[in-house]
């Protein structure tokens, strides 16, 4: 049965966040600069490593892990979230109940793929949904490794999945042609491109980005940008450590993350939650003109991992998450350059 929540409480917070913000980033700290305001919960099952993308005007979340859920706690349910509807439940996924998949935007559609059904067993598998008529397709599978905590995105018409952990770590990708369903091998890195799970991606003026991560439990430090229209695709950016003899990154203290969550808005890239040993709360702004990393308000919530995060209707939003011994089902908007409030 389909169930929907509305979204008019979390309107009125929207509002008042706004007619509140007599500040600007000119006159903030970094440690207050960024609200985070309580949204409206996910419909049903708080749930770590979530699958998300986005569609139109519309957000899209669903499976994922309930540690309270019988058998392998893995989830097959997916929702919808508009600002104006809230969330309303959408066709189950038609694969195996799974968390930690990759997924990505295309064309109109969804695309959802490889995940595990117990941090054992990895998938290959991969799933088209059709917004429009609520409907799921299985689509040619996934060429490389089974695995989960791998990355995808979507950047000048092609989709891409990569890095990952199944029998080993990973760090190749995949491009997936729409028109006729089929994948290929993407060029590779030059060979300093690190292993990864848990890396997180983003797109941006048709590059792509992929960062953080660990491999084999350690944090990796390097960071990437993708052209597919460029002979040599992938470029390495500053490490997201202390390692450049200038100023730039010396307070590059905590970016490194795996299992983080990343959104964009107005034209920068936000990096949130995650762990590197202990749980991490801080927030870390990319500025794609200056490539430069700064620190923003922290996340204010319960620490957790694997949260999902989206931007529609120009508000970013991330909520869900792993604690490790409980998940989450609430969410929260970021507004940025907004002196934070712990009262929202």
């Amino acid at each position: 049965m389909h169930r929907s929540i509305t979204a008019l409480t979390f309107s009125v917070l929207i509002l008042s966040v706004f007619t509140d913000a007599s500040c600007h980033k000119a006159s903030l700290n970094n440690a207050q600069n960024g609200n985070w305001v309580q949204a409206a919960a996910i419909g049903n099952y708080p749930r770590g490593g979530a699958a998300c993308f986005v569609v139109g005007n519309k957000a899209f979340v669903g499976l994922g892990y309930n540690e309270a859920v019988g058998g392998t706690g893995r989830l097959n349910d997916f929702w919808s979230f508009s600002l104006d509807s809230g969330w309303k439940q959408v066709q189950d996924f038609p694969g195996a109940a799974r968390s930690n998949a990759a997924s990505f935007s295309l064309g109109g559609y969804g695309y959802v793929g490889t995940g595990t059904i117990d941090k054992i067993g990895a998938l290959k598998d991969f799933y088209r949904y059709d917004t429009a008529a609520d409907e799921w397709k299985p689509r040619a599978d996934f060429p490389g490794a089974a695995r989960w905590d791998a990355v995808g995105f979507a950047v000048q018409g092609k989709g891409y999945i990569g890095t990952g952990k199944g029998q080993f770590w990973q760090n190749d990708f995949y491009q997936y042609n729409p028109d006729d369903n089929s994948w290929d091998r993407t060029p590779g890195t030059t060979g300093n491109f690190s292993k990864r799970q848990g890396a997180v991606s983003f797109v941006y003026n048709d590059k792509a980005y992929v960062v953080t991560g660990s491999n084999n439990g350690i944090m990796v430090r390097d960071f990437w940008s993708f052209d597919p229209s460029q002979s040599t695709p992938w470029t390495q950016l500053g490490n997201i450590t202390n390692t450049d003899a200038s100023t730039i990154d010396d307070g590059y203290t905590d970016i490194v993350r795996e299992n983080g969550s990343v959104f964009i808005n107005n034209g920068k890239a936000f990096l949130t939650l995650g762990r590197n040993g202990t749980m991490v709360t801080s927030t870390w702004m990319y500025d794609f003109e200056h490539l430069q990393w700064t620190r923003r308000t922290a996340f204010p919530r319960s620490p957790r991992f694997s949260a999902v995060a989206f931007t529609i209707g120009g508000k970013s939003f991330i909520g869900t998450g792993d604690a490790g011994s409980s998940t989450f089902d609430d969410f929260n908007m970021f507004v940025p350059d907004v002196v934070f409030n712990p009262n929202d």
